[in-house]
C-alpha cells in the first residue's frame, strides 16, 4: 500500500513539475485531461499494487455466476443482483471520484498532487489492498476488518475534501467534493455491510490471514500469518 501510494504521488508530482515549464493551456483542456486522469486512476489504481490483484469478473457478476468475491461463496439473501456491482462502480463511484478531484485541483491552484487528493489515493490503496484479501485469497474474516479501514479512508476523503475553500451546496452546505464523496460513501456502506454479514453466513472465520492447506490460496501478508487453532 505505501509503494501505491507514493508511486501515484510521484507520478502527480511529475505532472504538476510538467505543467510548470510548458506553455499554459486552456482551463477546459486542463480541467478534462484531469478528469480523464482520474477516472482511469479510479477504474484502474491497482496497476499500481504490486499485490495480485484479480476483480470479480464483470460479466459473470452481471448475469450472476460465481467469481472471484461475488457468489464463489455463500451470500446473504439481500445481495443485490450481479449487474449492480459494476454499474455503480464504473458509472457512479468513478466519475464522482474524478469530480472530487478536479475540483480539488482547481482550488489548489491546478496542482494534482494535494492533500485532498492524497486522501482519495490513499482511500484508493487500502482498496485494492482489500480487494487482495477478499477477491483473490477470499478470506472473509480478513476481509472484515479491512473492508472497515476502506470505509474509514473513503470517510477521512471526505472531511478532507470539505475543508477545501470552495462555495457550499447543497443542504449540509458542504463543498461539492465533499458532496460527491459523500455519495460514494454510502455505496461503500453498503458494500461493507454485505462483507460483514458474508462473513457470518460463512461460518465467521479469524479475522486475520491464517495458514491454509497447499490447495487453498495463500497469504501475501506473511507478517501478519498466524496458526490456525
Amino acid at each position: 500500500m505505501p509503494l501505491q501510494v507514493g508511486l501515484i504521488g510521484s507520478g502527480l508530482f511529475a505532472i504538476d513539475s510538467l505543467a510548470a515549464v510548458l506553455p499554459k493551456v486552456p482551463s477546459v483542456v486542463t480541467t478534462t485531461l484531469t478528469a480523464m486522469l482520474f477516472l482511469g486512476l479510479s477504474v484502474k489504481s491497482r496497476a499500481f499494487n504490486p499485490l495480485r490483484n484479480t476483480r470479480p469478473n464483470r460479466t459473470k457478476a452481471m448475469n450472476g455466476e460465481a467469481t472471484t468475491g461475488f457468489n464463489d461463496r455463500v451470500m446473504p439473501s439481500w445481495t443485490p443482483p450481479g449487474v449492480t456491482f459494476p454499474v455503480m462502480w464504473v458509472l457512479v463511484v468513478a466519475p464522482l471520484r474524478a469530480f472530487a478531484t478536479v475540483c480539488a485541483a482547481a482550488s489548489c491552484g491546478g496542482h494534482l498532487l494535494n492533500w485532498a487528493t492524497m486522501s482519495l489515493i490513499l482511500h484508493l490503496s487500502i482498496g485494492d489492498t482489500w480487494n487482495t484479501v477478499n477477491n483473490v485469497e477470499r478470506r472473509t474474516g480478513a476481509a472484515v476488518p479491512g473492508v472497515l479501514l476502506v470505509w474509514g479512508s473513503c470517510l477521512n476523503a471526505v472531511l478532507t475534501h470539505a475543508q477545501l475553500p470552495m462555495p457550499p451546496t447543497g443542504l449540509l452546505q458542504l463543498p461539492a467534493p465533499a458532496v460527491a464523496l459523500g455519495v460514494t460513501l454510502v455505496w461503500i456502506t453498503v458494500a461493507a455491510t454485505l462483507v460483514i454479514d458474508t462473513w457470518r453466513v460463512n461460518g465467521k472465520e479469524p479475522l486475520y490471514p491464517v495458514k491454509r492447506d497447499a490447495d487453498q490460496p495463500q497469504t501475501q501478508f506473511a507478517w501478519f500469518t498466524k496458526s490456525e487453532a
